[in-house]
């Protein structure tokens, strides 16, 4: 087989074997693993391959429900140099049309990180995705990197209303995420009626495929805000997490958790405990800041 040759995927399979089925197959009898990647793998949550500027090709494991673990196919692509195993990867030119690509292996130094999307049934759930390097294969050329460092800039309010919708960036939003996206809207017309400004903020890290979102931010306080559609505690919990992982990256002066209704006098002093503000809708309208 010869670098960029492009074959149905049934004659592949009849001539070296292994299943018809799948993003990861090994052939009974061969030291090739067989990798092919698809656009329609988008739908389970394999929306991040493709060549990064690190030079490798990020390759998501095989799973389309609950967590993926190093079982199978994945645990093959993990050991493959440990095993004598080549990886064979092939690229979709159309449905059941594939091109040969090259062979690769996992990076030696870091071979796969973790990531979050949704499963078939539209559950969050850990994806592994792999580091390939390329062995006889050419990868494209990007422009110079400062790799290892995070980037954060601003994005306007409008921009990835939801983090989620670059999982599945063309289904519905769902009753919650409308919720919270129109709680947000609401506060930030508060703001910008007191002559201040609003700003989300775009978190790019090296270790992972797809940059975070924050909530808001609010300018004029320099204040990193995350809201939830709920004031339930599982949903303060949450909001708590997201806003401390986001502040180490994300410059501010103070925190703050943004929900629709009083959450309780407990889980404002959870969140007093770690100093971040308790910002809360009534329901006659305005809101009521709790601040540490």
């Amino acid at each position: 087989m010869q670098l960029g040759d492009v074959l149905v995927r049934r004659q592949l399979h009849q001539r070296v074997g292994g299943s018809r089925q799948g993003g990861i197959t090994r052939p009974a009898n061969s030291t090739d693993v067989l990798l092919f990647s698809s656009p329609a793998g988008a739908r389970f949550g394999y929306d991040f391959d493709g060549w990064r500027p690190d030079g490798a090709f990020h390759y998501t494991g095989e799973g389309q429900v609950g967590d993926q673990t190093f079982v199978r196919g994945n645990a093959a692509v993990r050991d493959h140099l440990d095993r004598g195993l080549r990886l064979r990867f092939f690229g979709q030119v159309k449905p059941s049309v594939v091109r040969y690509l090259g062979e690769f292996r996992v990076d030696p130094e870091r071979p796969w990180y973790a990531e979050e999307a949704k499963d078939r049934l539209g559950d969050l759930r850990k994806v592994i995705v792999f580091r390939l390097l390329p062995v006889d294969a050419k990868a494209p050329e990007f422009g110079a990197t400062s790799p290892g460092k995070s980037a954060v800039r601003d994005v306007p309010m409008e921009a990835h209303r939801a983090e989620t919708f670059q999982v599945e960036p063309k289904r519905e939003p769902t009753t919650a995420e409308r919720r919270e996206a129109d709680l947000v809207d609401r506060y930030v017309g508060t703001l910008t009626a007191e002559g201040g400004t609003a700003s989300r903020k775009e978190i790019k890290l090296p270790d992972l495929g797809r940059a975070l979102y924050t909530d808001l931010f609010d300018g004029g306080r320099a204040e990193l805000i995350e809201a939830k559609s709920s004031a339930a505690r599982h949903h303060v919990r949450l909001a708590l997490g997201q806003l401390l992982d986001y502040a180490r990256y994300v410059e501010h002066r103070s925190r703050a958790v943004l929900l629709p209704s009083y959450p309780g006098s407990d889980l404002v002093d959870l969140l007093h405990s770690v100093n971040v503000s308790c910002i809360y809708e009534q329901e006659g309208g305005g809101f009521v800041r709790l601040d540490p």
